[in-house]
């Protein structure tokens, strides 16, 4: 009888080793490929405790929301980066941040708390730089232009300082169904910008308001943040977008380039202000989800992909327009 238990405790212990195994080779794999790409300067368990540049990434929509599993989390949503900026606050290891955003922009106060912690890392005098993607409109460019320098390339889109509030209304439709809305409300305009009936002058009146102060908040920053005036700011912020090349000609970015070209301009401003002989050591993480670190590699199958980027549609609608933004809200710089 014990040989039976010492052979079934054997067949376990063989089998929690091969499980051990697999992760530990995805690790490994995932590991030399970082080390081949920074040139062996990105270690992270080794930057850690030395002076080196963060690298941080701000992808897809700019809300308080954060999609986040045990199998798929995200360190580029909103709130993974408010927290990566705060622990760079308080680590005085952190000498400078490249910010690397594709974002075609977000909620008002979610852009405006990301800014926050962008100056608040200024405020130590440690530098910010601005790495733009194919995108970094609207709430992305409200973020970027808190930074110390932005570079985009000819080709990226920017811009789009503006607020925008989509609303809809089905009152045609609710009366061909027969469907009538009785609504109990404690207030005038408790139930203003309701679907089921139209739109009330002084209703209109309170929504565009509540728009022009928020368009009024977002001039400012800009032209706080870029050294620009007022009145120039509203003059080219009126909604539109520009590529890259028309945006440096109007002082929106300082440069033209990309991930590499923006890191070398970090690398010269922290030798500068920091008096270095050597580059500076870079920490770039993709990511602090067990399972997604593991399956990295796996995802780059299309059969995964498609799973994890919710399938075809996922892959050629813009991101604003995915299902998994339907319950998106309404007042956004978009």
């Amino acid at each position: 009888m014990s040989i039976r238990i010492n052979q079934r405790w054997f067949v376990w212990i063989v089998l929690g080793l091969c499980i051990i195994a697999i992760p530990v080779g995805l690790l490994s794999t995932q590991v030399a490929k970082h080390m081949e790409k920074t040139g062996g300067t990105g270690d992270s368990i080794l930057t850690r405790f030395t002076d080196h540049i963060q690298v941080i990434h701000l992808t897809g929509m700019i809300q308080d929301k954060e999609e986040r599993s045990l199998f798929f989390g995200s360190d580029e949503s909103a709130g993974s980066v408010l927290k990566q900026l705060r622990k760079a606050i308080k680590n005085e290891h952190v000498k400078g941040i490249l910010l690397r955003i594709n974002s075609p922009g977000g909620t008002v106060s979610a852009s405006q708390e990301i800014t926050s912690e962008v100056k608040e890392f200024r405020k130590t005098k440690r530098p910010v730089v601005v790495s733009m993607g194919d995108v970094a409109a609207s709430g992305g460019y409200y973020v970027a232009s808190a930074s110390d320098r932005i570079l985009a390339e000819p080709g990226t889109l920017t811009g789009s300082i503006g607020v925008i509030m989509h609303l809809m209304n089905f009152k045609g439709l609710a009366d061909k169904v027969g469907v009538q809305s009785d609504v109990i409300k404690s207030g005038q305009f408790k139930d203003i910008a309701s679907p089921y009936r139209a739109m009330l002058p002084e209703e209109r009146n309170i929504l565009q308001l509540l728009i022009t102060d928020s368009y009024d908040q977002f001039v400012d920053a800009v032209a706080e943040g870029r050294k620009l005036n007022l009145a120039e700011v509203r003059r080219i912020g009126d909604g539109r977008i520009y590529s890259g090349r028309q945006a440096l000609k109007l002082h929106l970015v300082d440069e033209l380039g990309g991930y590499d070209e923006s890191l070398d301009a970090l690398q010269k401003i922290c030798k500068d202000k920091f008096h270095l002989t050597e580059r500076l050591p870079v920490e770039e993480k993709s990511s602090d989800s067990f399972l997604s670190s593991l399956m990295e590699s796996a995802v780059s199958v299309p059969a995964l992909r498609s799973q994890s980027d919710s399938g075809l549609i996922g892959q050629v609608l813009p991101e604003s327009m995915n299902p998994k933004f339907i319950q998106v809200p309404l007042w956004m710089m978009q």
